[in-house]
């Protein structure tokens, strides 16, 4: 499981607040990483569009921007 917890918003820093997310691989996401149902964030799918990255396990200090994929 990925060491960091995020602030998930949508569509830009300032975008509605979806809730919190740890990532369950061994890398932490990135641009293009398809969020995963096992990290706490429900209604997606979920793909990241952008990140705000501390190196403090800090969901205030985490941010992911997300938009939803089309399915």
């Amino acid at each position: 499981m990925g060491r960091l917890a995020y602030t998930v918003r949508l569509n830009s820093l300032s975008g509605k607040r979806l809730g919190t997310y740890r990532h369950p691989g061994p890398e932490e996401p990135r641009i293009g990483t398809h969020l995963s149902p096992d990290g706490g964030l429900r209604g997606g799918p979920w793909r990241v569009s952008d990140y705000v990255q501390t190196d403090a396990s800090a969901p205030a200090n985490n941010v992911l921007i997300v938009e939803r994929i089309d399915g």
